[in-house]
């Protein structure tokens, strides 16, 4: 058995978004997946979460406290930001292997960014990576430090030998995933959390998945640690989870961290027939696609107690969704949005800015589209290459020096778009404005579309001031 201090190094401290502007809170999910696995083989483990932490001078003293035998540094792989690879993230996770290190503990890494980089961290002093997923290589990685003669490391596991880098075989995704463990909630300071969430919001969120990984072929989308692999849960699992944060977290709201949540729609129907039969209905906010949401989808997420959708509409031109591959139809976000409002369900769009062969006709198309349809909220981001992605392979060519954001609300453009990053920004700032304003405006039955008009055309007026010398994106992915 072995005394583990598990870790994330998402501190919430280093992203001024995060902490001042949105600040939602979640436990580290995978973390806590993780931490059942390795009890699973008898390990005594603790946890160490970043995310409401004051910062790594209280990491140095949990690690000093626990004194444990191994440090696992492991990001929270349903977390959308984690996704993200931010800078800071990677530099806080090196800063935690350089305090460790000094007591000789051994230290493995797992994350989204080590999964595509693990060379980074090896090299900083982690003695092993773990690539794609990793809850059950990790118990096995850690069942195999025990045994000094063991043949042979788990798959998926990557590790330095001398000068050379050793990367085992690639591991498959679980696919049967209800017989993982479910997370250890016990090691979540929920009353922290609660507190944190009450007083800046008035409410108290938990987070929760149905599925692992996205079957989808967004070229923009990293997807270093599921790959194109797509597992679900059982609706009577995800039910019996809602009914234990019930009890024991009790929670006013579940966000549900899925990429695609209810890709089927047998399965949609069975989990609220699951948690009608339960007795229990927790407003929850999911993310899914507009083509796979209908009047049947919509009725049976409400009933379930859904009470926000959001979906990657990215952009208003077909254009664009085209070429981002994105497989869906302009008109199918207008049939999903009135299936959603019909059964009294908020939409939120996902909108991106400067992809490769977007410029002012598709920027118009995007605003016109957030117009027509007045979603109740947007999230507005500009095109951010990762590796592993057609997208990065189309663009990197033309990257800057910078090729990771260092904090969530960064938006440069790290390879040579249409605008420069500042141009994106003011766009960002007037859509959220203007879609804020108009919803006012239906409510007070007044109508300033004049005045939102007159703003819009004196931005687009100076996009040429924005411009870059770039070679346009339509030649980038011919």
């Amino acid at each position: 058995m072995h005394k583990i201090l598990l870790a994330h190094a998402f501190f919430l401290n280093n992203d001024e978004k995060q902490i001042q502007e949105k600040f939602k809170p979640y436990p580290p999910l995978a973390t806590l997946y993780a931490a059942s696995q390795l009890r699973g083989y008898g390990n005594s483990v603790s946890l160490f979460d970043a995310s409401l932490s004051s910062g790594m001078d209280e990491f140095r003293q949990t690690f000093n406290a626990l004194s444990p035998d191994i440090l696992v540094i492991y990001e929270d792989d349903f977390n959308f930001l984690t996704k993200m690879c931010l800078a800071h993230v990677r530099d806080a996770t090196l800063e935690m292997i350089h305090i460790t290190k000094k007591a000789h503990t051994i230290v493995i890494v797992h994350s989204s960014d080590a999964s595509d980089q693990p060379d980074v961290y090896l090299e900083n002093g982690a003695d092993y990576v773990i690539a794609g997923e990793a809850d059950e290589t990790l118990a096995e990685l850690v069942d195999a430090l025990s045994e000094p003669q063991a043949d042979a490391l788990p798959d998926g596991v990557i590790y330095r030998e001398k000068e050379q880098i050793i990367h085992c075989a690639k591991r498959s995704p679980q696919r049967n995933i209800d017989k993982l463990k479910p997370p250890a909630w016990d090691l979540v300071d929920f009353e922290n959390y609660r507190q944190s969430w009450t007083s800046r919001h008035g409410y108290f969120s938990v987070n929760l998945v149905s599925t692992r990984g996205c079957p989808y072929r967004c070229n923009w989308c990293a997807k270093p640690i599921w790959g194109q692999q797509y597992a679900t849960h059982s609706p009577n699992y995800v039910a019996d989870q809602i009914a234990y944060l019930h009890q024991h977290a009790e929670p006013d709201h579940i966000w549900f961290a899925d990429d695609i949540f209810g890709l089927k729609k047998l399965w949609v129907k069975q989990f609220a027939a699951a948690m009608d039969e339960r007795k229990i209905k927790i407003p929850f906010t999911i993310q899914s696609r507009a083509d796979l949401i209908d009047d049947d989808v919509a009725s049976n997420l409400a009933i379930a107690g859904c009470e926000e959708v959001w979906m990657g509409m990215e952009s208003g031109s077909q254009t664009i969704l085209d070429r981002m591959d994105k497989d869906i139809q302009i008109a199918d976000a207008r049939m999903a949005t009135a299936a959603l409002r019909q059964n009294k369900i908020k939409v939120g769009f996902f909108i991106q800015l400067g992809y490769p062969g977007e410029d002012i006709p598709e920027i118009e198309q995007t605003r016109d589209l957030i117009l027509d349809i007045l979603p109740d909220s947007i999230g507005v981001s500009v095109s951010y290459p990762l590796p592993g992605t057609s997208f990065y392979d189309k663009v990197k060519r033309q990257m800057s020096e910078k090729t990771h954001w260092q904090e969530s609300n960064d938006l440069d453009a790290v390879f040579n778009s249409t605008f420069r990053a500042d141009f994106y920004r003011k766009i960002r700032h007037h859509l959220h404005t203007e879609l804020k304003a108009t919803h006012a405006q239906h409510e007070n039955k007044v109508d300033n579309k004049i005045e939102w008009d007159t703003k819009w055309r004196q931005l687009m007026s100076s996009a040429d001031n924005f411009r870059t010398e770039a070679e346009t994106a339509i030649a980038l992915i011919s």
